[in-house]
């Protein structure tokens, strides 16, 4: 069976640790965790959990920095395959770790991606059309280990395990973003992103989810409101692909005329 490591970088995250260890518990073999300075109780909690193999502590905000150093401690657990994700992002209840075993029992297939469903209340996630078009996509990943992997240097937004070649495949399993749901938590987020990049002021209003349609959420993946919300995500993405396709052969073609 494989081993799958999951990495965690967090500050002050009491909100969600519990109910995020509580899932992953049933998930990874081996947590590793880098705590950017929680004062809070969440390192507390973190460091007595079983599966919480490692933690790591860093001062001052540095995404890129964090991530390499959290990763190079998960490399030392050995692991077959990686994931990374935040504390306030929270898989379905009826996603198993057999369906992980599944997934990393592929012999092709080197990388899996989840759907994020951002969060307005517990109950509802944003529904307008841009954020549909948004959770069509995939933004977080199951990745195997390879030392080709590494994370961007950059101090904010840094984004997902770069380097990793291969096949990946898409999946329709959920992940609910909770970290909008609490105001307190989203002001203090913008201003610590305010103060390294305040040009990106439109960006971070967005994350207030303000005039958003809700769409009350369903745990049963069985269920036929989760089947066709799925299929319509399906179709979004294969319109993306589509436009993507169709503006590279264009570029292609005008290049070639010129």
């Amino acid at each position: 069976m494989a081993k799958l490591v999951v990495m965690l970088r967090i500050k002050d995250g009491i909100l969600f640790v519990d109910e995020w260890l509580a899932r992953m518990e049933t998930l990874a073999d081996e947590i590793v965790v880098l705590d950017n300075g929680s004062t809070d109780g969440t390192y507390e909690i973190l460091k007595a959990h079983p599966k919480v193999v490692d933690i790591i502590r860093t001062e001052g905000f540095n995404e890129g920095r964090d991530k390499n150093l959290m990763y190079d401690h998960a490399r030392k657990r050995d692991p077959d395959w990686c994931l990374w994700i935040d504390v306030d992002e929270i898989f379905e209840p009826q996603l198993t770790r057999q369906h992980f075993d599944r997934l990393m029992s592929s012999r092709v297939i080197n990388k899996y991606a989840f759907r994020r469903f951002h969060f307005i209340d517990r109950e509802h996630f944003a529904g307008s059309w841009f954020r549909l078009n948004y959770s069509s996509g995939h933004d977080r990943l199951l990745w195997r280990e390879d030392p080709s992997g590494y994370f961007q240097d950059l101090i904010i937004d840094s984004p997902n395990v770069k380097g990793i070649s291969g096949l990946r495949r898409g999946t329709d399993y959920r992940l609910k973003h909770l970290g909008y749901i609490n105001k307190e938590i989203v002001d203090k987020k913008a201003e610590l992103y305010r103060s390294i990049t305040p040009e990106k002021e439109d960006i971070l209003q967005t994350m207030y989810l303000e005039n958003e349609k809700k769409i009350e959420w369903i745990d049963d993946r069985r269920s036929i409101k989760v089947i066709m919300l799925n299929t319509l995500l399906n179709l979004i993405q294969v319109t993306h692909l589509i436009s993507k396709v169709k503006r590279r052969l264009f570029g292609y073609l005008n290049l070639n005329k010129a």
